[in-house]
């Protein structure tokens, strides 16, 4: 029973030492991704001349402003 026992926790671990190797790959390949696609992004947004959040759309301006518009008129 004793030697069972030590089987299954060394199986354990080496299951867990292998979980953490590839988790660590998965992260190290997110990170050089994020790291990549991330400064096109920002240069490519920040030369739009649209203002940052909701109103950097104009569908949201139009479907915002031109009904309230038209009710005004």
């Amino acid at each position: 029973m004793n030697s069972r026992f030590e089987n299954f926790i060394s199986s354990a671990n080496e299951n867990k030492a292998t979980f953490d190797s590839s988790i660590e790959s998965v992260r190290s390949s997110l990170n050089a991704m994020t790291a990549s696609a991330s400064t096109p992004a920002v240069q490519s947004a920040s030369t739009t001349g649209w203002l940052k959040g909701s109103l950097s759309y104009p569908w949201v301006l139009v479907c915002s402003l031109v009904p309230s518009l038209k009710e005004l008129f």
